[in-house]
């Protein structure tokens, strides 16, 4: 498919039938990964930040550069945009809660939190610094990050505990089992907070900002690279952790990292570079070759895979969007 924008934000559909594609100059398309066509939803923004499919729902969250978020009802023929909200702060960390009830995003200090009805429910207050990152932690709870900080909220009480982050936040990772938040920093090191036990280390080594992070499904390994990279490296939370221990160095690409993605269920990576190449791994113990590379017809974007992980998903720079499917050897 091609859209006429550049890609800044990707969302599936919770069937893995749809792709939305949100670009840098407010454009959001509606792709079929079936068959390619692209049909234009709506182009009412300066630019898109963000893009939320609600889980086993019909909902789409954007958020743009005007400080709005807006929510599409994508079963309706032409889909109209509802604003939720406007700030002339960008909202930060646009997520759903996993069973699709509640919408939840940071607006400078504050965590504003919605219903599936469009209803602002709670407002959580009490953050030192204007807010970058958000993810949910089960049911009740939100992590949150800023400059030097990484809070714990809870939506029920409206309580909010802060840690120590000691850098610039570039991004933020909880893995399944809500117990380690990442934090991928500027200063080239990764912020690990246990968050069952409050523990926090560091991981440092990286060339440049630590741009990307990402958990596997099983909540085992963390997928990074910092910019400019050409290696992804990925840290065993297996057994006693990665402390004092080697990372796997996955090295195939020729020039920077640009985007990785586990599959939601699954123990497949994906990583696309600068380079024209989209790499599939399966990292673990001795595991470091890539299964398989495939080459595109320019540099790659962004990544994400589809729900069921039998699908994945490439946005180039240039408004190209491919899809791959999975089949086994």
């Amino acid at each position: 498919a091609r859209i006429d924008d550049f890609p800044v934000a990707l969302a599936f559909s919770p069937d893995g039938r749809t792709l939305m594609v949100g670009g840098g100059e407010g454009r959001i398309y509606r792709v079929s990964a079936e068959t390619g066509s692209a049909q234009l939803l709506d182009d009412s923004s300066p630019g898109v930040l963000d893009l939320a499919w609600q889980p086993k729902g019909a909902l789409l969250a954007a958020s743009s550069q005007d400080g709005a978020v807006r929510l599409f009802d994508m079963e309706q023929a032409t889909p109209a945009a509802r604003v939720l909200h406007r700030s002339p702060r960008w909202p930060a960390g646009l997520a759903w809660r996993s069973d699709g009830q509640q919408l939840a995003f940071g607006s400078g200090k504050e965590v504003l939190v919605f219903g599936a009805d469009g209803q602002q429910q709670h407002t959580i207050a009490g953050h030192s610094v204007p807010l970058s990152h958000l993810c949910w932690r089960g049911r009740d709870e939100l992590i949150a990050a800023g400059n030097g900080a990484l809070f714990l909220d809870r939506v029920d009480s409206g309580a909010v505990e802060q840690f120590v982050l000691e850098g610039i936040p570039q991004t933020l990772s909880l893995g399944a089992d809500g117990r380690i938040a990442a934090s991928g920093l500027a200063d080239g090191t990764i912020n690990f907070r246990y968050l069952n036990n409050r523990k926090r280390s560091r991981m440092s080594g990286y060339d440049g900002k630590v741009a990307l992070t990402a958990w596997s499904a099983n909540s085992r390994y963390l997928a990074s690279a910092s910019t400019g990279a050409t290696s992804v490296v990925v840290w065993d939370f297996g057994g006693k952790g990665p402390e004092g221990s080697d990372p796997l160095q996955l090295e195939a690409h020729e020039e920077r990292v640009e985007a990785l993605a586990w599959q939601s269920s699954g123990a497949l990576l994906a990583t696309a570079g600068k380079d024209w190449r989209v790499v599939l791994w399966r990292p673990g113990p001795g595991s470091r070759k890539p299964l398989d590379i495939q080459l595109l017809d320019g540099p790659a974007g962004m990544i994400g895979w589809s729900p069921d992980g039998k699908r994945l998903a490439v946005a180039q720079p240039s408004g190209a969007v491919r899809f791959f499917s999975l089949s086994a050897a």
